[in-house]
């Protein structure tokens, strides 16, 4: 019947033109899910009535044209050994999404995996070093004394040491403040404090009992998860099976202070983590575990800077493969055009989500990853799409919207990362904003407070010494530190702290209060574009095993 057929590839036009409609328009871009849900629906009950008709005119005719009897025959594996599962009520649970295969067990990446970027070092497979001892056996000889561990115990000893000579590790410029006597003289000369370095040991102690025994941090236990909308944005339930990035940013917290699994007082904790996060990655590179739509792209970010950062400050190559996969992965979700990233491959873009990816792309240069260029040069394309003001220092979370505290000072860091001069009147501008809005304990966003102390600090100037001396005052009284279960944690703060919960709450505010160390400011390095085209700078660092 040629009438039907013409039918239906007149609504199958029709359906064409619709979606191209909706991705012109950027239909999509708000209220994703419950649109994405409606369509699925009108869609399927669609395809129902076609293959309604379909069926009607061309009827199943299996086993018509058999004659006599028909026989069936059961094949049954041999194999008394074998486990047979009759009832699928009874069948083990089935991961999909994460990969159970070690991502570090051995130095090269998995079978269909992408190529791996081009690393910066010039070394197409760079072999370990033979006095390193690889991550896996230092997690091995940790997890014989730390499983099972539950939550709440105490576990920060160091890596057992031994009679080997010291071994020199290059440690990356931009880190070399977070170690030893270095980490001390930069706090007392930058605007820390003794009350800001006992604030951020007590928020470790606090994250290192609290690591659960998989070597992960779990969110939703930690009351992640707990509101549906914040800030204008509908995000029903977002954030309980956000465990990749809360421990993403607990690692960070912990390198932040000159540790990694190799050495300091917290090394047993950062290797569990490591693994547990390595060894979850997925084939296309994310390392965003289970988290919700809404959550996984932020998930994979933060979970990647953390991996950047131990490769760098470690030395240890077998976590390279891994680094690269998600660099990988973090340039497919990357808008084409707008050059922006939001939560699936094809959106346009925000600025929260961008930060944490230009974050990435900057931690992964410090690793020796290259192939990061036109990702970076798109990224000030978005940024330029989302400014506003006198000078494009203001910035708000997407193109035409009111600029933000956070979202401006989220970009102004992005822009000091990408090559803006500190001394662009667009950072003047930005920094203004700052200055009007300083920290306050009514005003309790440490998401804002976080990328604002970033900016500020290396954008330098008599304005970090305000906001700085502001912040203490308002951050370091929050923290409980009486005692008892809580002791060295942070509330979650209203606005988006109720997603991520207490981890997120510590973990942001330790790494906020360890910006006197944890990067060499950026004010300092007016070559740095240059340089980190060229390569990362190294610095000797004596290490002992």
């Amino acid at each position: 019947m040629p009438w039907m057929w013409i039918t239906v590839a007149g609504l199958a036009v029709i359906t064409a033109i619709g979606a191209g409609v909706i991705v012109w328009t950027g239909w999509l871009q708000s209220r994703t899910l419950e649109k994405c849900v409606g369509l699925s629906v009108v869609l399927h009950m669609f395809l129902g009535v076609v293959a309604t008709f379909v069926g009607g005119w061309m009827p199943a005719s299996w086993g018509t044209l058999d004659e006599g009897r028909m026989t069936m025959v059961v094949v049954v594996a041999d194999g008394a050994d074998e486990e047979i599962i009759t009832d699928p009520v009874d069948a083990p649970p089935q991961d999909d999404e994460i990969s159970d295969t070690p991502a570090l067990a051995d130095g090269g990446p998995a079978p269909d995996m992408p190529p791996l970027l081009v690393p910066l070092t010039g070394s197409e497979s760079p072999e370990p070093p033979a006095n390193v001892v690889p991550l896996l056996e230092v997690a091995a000889d940790e997890a014989s004394e730390a499983a099972p561990r539950e939550s709440g115990v105490t576990d920060e000893t160091p890596l057992p040491s031994s009679s080997e000579p010291a071994t020199v590790t290059m440690l990356p410029t931009v880190y070399a403040d977070r170690v030893g006597a270095r980490r001390t003289a930069a706090a007392m000369a930058r605007g820390g404090s003794q009350q800001t370095e006992q604030a951020v040991q007590a928020a470790l102690g606090w994250l290192a009992r609290h690591q659960s025994s998989d070597g992960l941090w779990n969110a939703a236990r930690h009351g992640a998860g707990t509101t549906g909308s914040t800030a204008g944005q509908h995000r029903p339930d977002v954030g309980g099976r956000s465990d990749h990035g809360v421990t993403g940013l607990a690692l960070l917290a912990f390198l932040g202070a000159g540790n990694t699994h190799r050495e300091g007082p917290h090394a047993a904790a950062v290797a569990r983590g490591i693994v547990a996060l390595t060894e979850r990655q997925r084939s296309d590179g994310s390392l965003a575990g289970r988290a919700e739509f809404f959550a996984a792209l932020y998930c994979h970010g933060m979970a990647t800077i953390a991996v950047a950062e131990c490769l760098a400050m470690s030395g240890d190559e077998l976590l390279r493969p891994v680094l690269a996969r998600a660099i990988q992965h973090t340039l497919a979700m990357q808008h084409p055009q707008t050059g922006g990233w939001r939560y699936a491959s094809g959106d346009r873009g925000d600025t929260s989500q961008l930060g944490w990816q230009v974050m990435a792309l900057y931690s992964a240069r410090n690793a020796g990853i290259g192939g990061v260029e036109e990702a970076e040069a798109r990224a000030r394309g978005f940024l330029t799409s989302v400014s506003s003001g006198a000078s494009g220092g203001l910035a708000s979370y997407r193109p035409g919207e009111r600029p933000s505290l956070a979202m401006t000072s989220e970009a102004l860091f992005c822009r000091l990362l990408l090559g803006l001069p500190p001394d662009h009147p667009a950072a003047g501008e930005a920094l203004g904003m700052l200055a009007r809005t300083p920290p306050g304990s009514s005003t309790y966003d440490i998401y804002a407070w976080y990328y604002a102390t970033l900016a500020s600090f290396h954008a330098g100037g008599p304005q970090w010494d305000a906001w700085n001396t502001r912040l203490q005052a308002t951050l370091l009284p929050l923290q409980h530190r009486s005692g008892g279960a809580l002791d060295g944690s942070w509330d979650p703060d209203r606005t988006w702290g109720r997603h991520g919960g207490r981890v997120y709450a510590t973990a942001l505010s330790a790494l906020t209060l360890e910006v006197y160390y944890r990067h060499m400011p950026l004010h300092g390095q007016p070559h740095r574009v240059a340089a980190a085209q060229e390569g990362p700078r190294f610095e000797p660092r004596a290490r002992g095993r």
